[in-house]
């Protein structure tokens, strides 16, 4: 599947005209995509070398036990490099406790200093990934969360960026956008960057992001507990701020897409509850026939991956037009799919959000419901939806009937998120 990919202008309207939604089970697969596989990943983790809760090692290893195939450790505008010694706190005790239990002292680097406190070497990336790495099994990816006003996260980075600043909350974001870009430029090495969590702290909104150039993922998930992914009564879900950046972006010529994914952006990992920074919450699976970081970052640039919560899809294919999205169903839960789009001659128009007093506040302005509608929904564990050629874009959604345990908000259902098509 590319669905970045467009339909030629002149194809004949004729094969655009009807929707089709499938209720039976099985479709083709693009040729492209036989050898391929669905790896499952998570690109936003924290550990000891900035604000998480344990050790690197043992981060990286429950990722790997729990089935994930790659993951990015993006500490707080530091990579995982060179020399550190941790001061071991009270708080510390049990997480090195556990780390020595699992690796020895002949791992386990342990001093003190000239005030009798204990000190534990935290390993460099370099150091430590020959404990978990496997090939076509598991890969860490050296990456950075670039911290300041507004949160981004460089995937696959060589060096460290600092945060760039700027004057304005746009600025920050296309200054810190640019850096990584820059390094890409400069080293040839293939990276990526996504915006962060909108809604942490309400310092997001859509039309901060709307104009970012080379801007193309943002987080429509993240699974730390005060994120805010839902939004409130004043101000617009992650969800909502995807598609108004999708479609005043999309409705210019040129246009650069938004993709969404899903992250944990996990910080703690000894206590699991609802609003607890844990792992395991959200991810993403990324279609690619190898397990390395170039077809990761290559699958993603195209779009060829989903994000979820709990909920596995089997295939999708986008062919002829048909966007195809199957679901792999699990007992005794059941399933809708819906797809999401804005037509081209919606009502562009947009209003400031005031409070009880009517004073502004800074947040997602208010746009018409035209933006984002559901265009088709069916409950089933597959369907498909055949564009008609007004849209702007399409995307889908599956909601499963199983409720989000690990989330703190009580209606969240498991949910996966397919990329966005763009219609030419």
């Amino acid at each position: 599947m590319n669905p970045s990919k467009r339909p030629s202008q002149n194809t004949s309207l004729s094969m655009l005209l009807s929707i089709l939604l499938v209720l039976a089970t099985g479709a083709p697969a693009a040729t492209d995509q036989a050898q391929s596989h669905w790896w499952k990943g998570n690109l936003h983790t924290h550990t000891f070398w900035s604000d998480g809760d344990h050790f690197p090692e043992m981060v990286t290893q429950w990722y790997k036990d729990h089935g994930y195939h790659f993951l990015a450790v993006s500490d707080h505008n530091r990579l995982s490099q060179g020399q550190r010694w941790m001061v071991v706190t009270e708080k510390q005790r049990a997480a090195l406790d556990e780390y020595r239990a699992r690796l020895g002292p002949q791992w386990v680097e342990i001093r003190t200093d000239a005030q009798d406190r204990t000190l534990v070497r935290l390993k460099p990336l370099g150091e430590y990934r020959c404990l978990v790495e496997q090939p076509d099994r598991f890969l860490l990816i050296q990456a950075e969360e670039i911290t300041e006003k507004a949160h981004l996260n460089g995937i696959n980075l060589l060096e460290l960026i600092p945060p760039q600043g700027g004057a304005t909350i746009a600025d920050i974001l296309q200054n810190d956008v640019n850096a990584v870009l820059a390094q890409q430029e400069k080293t040839g090495q293939p990276m990526l960057v996504h915006i962060n969590h909108p809604n942490f702290q309400w310092a997001l909104t859509a039309e901060d992001m709307i104009g970012i150039k080379g801007a193309r993922f943002f987080e429509v998930y993240n699974a730390h507990g005060y994120v805010n992914n839902e939004g409130d009564n004043l101000r617009a879900s992650t969800e909502r701020m995807w598609d108004i950046i999708l479609a005043k972006r999309l409705a210019e010529p040129q246009a650069e897409i938004m993709y969404g994914v899903a992250n944990d952006d996990a910080h703690n990992y000894h206590r699991f509850e609802p609003r607890a920074a844990n792992p395991g919450q959200a991810w993403i699976v990324i279609r690619a026939a190898r397990l390395t970081p170039e077809s990761i970052l290559r699958a993603m640039d195209a779009g060829d991956f989903y994000c979820s919560t709990g909920v596995t899809l089997k295939d999708i294919v986008f062919h002829d037009h048909t966007l195809t999205v199957q679901v792999e169903p699990e007992q005794d839960v059941t399933y809708t799919i819906q797809f999401i789009g804005t037509c081209r001659g919606y009502d562009p128009a947009s209003r400031p959000v005031t409070d009880a007093e009517g004073k502004e506040i800074h947040t997602t302005r208010l746009y018409s419901p035209e933006i984002g509608t559901i265009l088709a929904q069916a409950p089933a564990v597959m369907a498909s939806y055949t564009l008609k050629g007004d849209e702007l874009y399409v995307r889908a959604k599956v909601i499963s009937s199983r409720k989000n345990e690990k989330s703190h908000v009580a209606d969240e259902y498991e949910s996966a998120w397919v990329q966005p098509v763009a219609v030419e």
